[in-house]
């Protein structure tokens, strides 16, 4: 038996097929296939690309898959669910199929039956949880005006606002302004606030790493977006986990996404500590593989099978395959 995993994340699709034992069959990848950002018809245009790849790769036809699951950004409401319902149904993938938001798939991934809650700060931040009923929910995933925040993009827009007030004497020096410097190549503060305020330069996700960087050489304002982040994304998890009835109860926490894999102590002393308070008997767990083995795991449920295969050796394969 083989089955599908799908992965629509921010930027990226990734389709894996894979049989029963856990061996990987063959994998596809395409650009965004969130309707959000793409649309209804870019979204399946994206999936099309990443299913046909993994299914000529694999030598599998589609029809022929025993299950199947998505983990979708943009699935966030249900009425979400019938906007994507159709596009799903269209790419003609055989079998039953389960579509999830995409922050549910570290979760699975990382846990060993999907019971848990799942922190995920890649370009923004999300949480995901799941109890032993059955019962999920997540975060607004959404950014500023929501709750979460904490995601790599949020990390650097505080970093310019904390370098404009240093500029403006509103707020303590900080060692973000010579870090914004060499990111940009500017010459001067000015300089560089213009180029920011005019949109001729962006300081995007991929500075966060300084933001990290700063923090672990001890300067105050760093740490502070850093403590921020782990602050934020720790009462997100709190309000799920309260709202699924879990936070007297141990549970797994994953944690997942570019952002974390900063290891910044700071970050996950601050997210510890603020769950914690609440749910002493959490447990912290880094899932550093691609979260698309979530999708195959789910799909894998789907067949009621005796015993699963191993997560690692899976993981293993679908982030060689990616790669390669």
């Amino acid at each position: 038996m083989v089955v599908l995993g799908v992965d629509v994340g921010a930027s990226k699709t990734h389709a894996v097929l894979a049989d029963e034992s856990g061996d990987v069959l063959g994998v596809g990848r395409a650009g965004c296939a969130n309707w959000e950002v793409v649309g209804l018809d870019g979204a399946q245009e994206a999936l099309q690309q990443a299913l046909q790849q993994a299914s000529t790769n694999a030598g599998v036809a589609l029809e022929g898959v025993a299950a199947s699951a998505y983990g979708l950004a943009g699935l966030d409401w249900p009425s979400d669910e019938a906007r994507l319902e159709p596009v799903i149904s269209a790419l003609g993938v055989g079998g039953p199929r389960v579509l999830v938001n995409d922050a549910f798939l570290p979760l699975r991934a990382g846990t060993v039956d999907g019971v848990g809650l799942a922190a995920i700060a890649g370009s923004g931040a999300t949480v995901a949880g799941r109890n032993r009923a059955g019962r999920a929910a997540r975060s607004f995933g959404a950014g500023y005006p929501f709750t979460d925040w904490g995601g790599a993009g949020d990390i650097a827009r505080a970093a310019v606002h904390a370098v404009a007030l240093s500029y403006r004497g509103m707020g303590p020096a900080t060692a973000l302004s010579a870090r914004i410097l060499a990111a940009t190549g500017c010459e001067s503060l000015p300089e560089v606030l213009e180029k920011v305020m005019r949109w001729q330069v962006q300081i995007r996700g991929g500075f966060a790493p300084q933001v990290f960087a700063c923090a672990d050489e001890g300067d105050p304002v760093a740490q502070s977006i850093v403590r921020r982040a782990g602050d934020t994304i720790g009462a997100n998890v709190v309000s799920v986990a309260r709202e699924l009835d879990m936070l007297d109860t141990p549970f797994d926490l994953v944690t997942a996404g570019g952002v974390f894999s900063s290891r910044s102590d700071l970050l996950y002393g601050s997210l510890s500590d603020t769950v914690r308070a609440q749910s002493p008997g959490v447990t912290l767990i880094h899932w550093l593989w691609p979260p698309v083995v979530g999708a195959l795991l789910l799909a894998l449920d789907l067949l009621d099978l005796p015993r699963l295969p191993d997560t690692r050796h899976l993981a293993d394969q679908v982030a060689r395959m990616l790669e390669g």
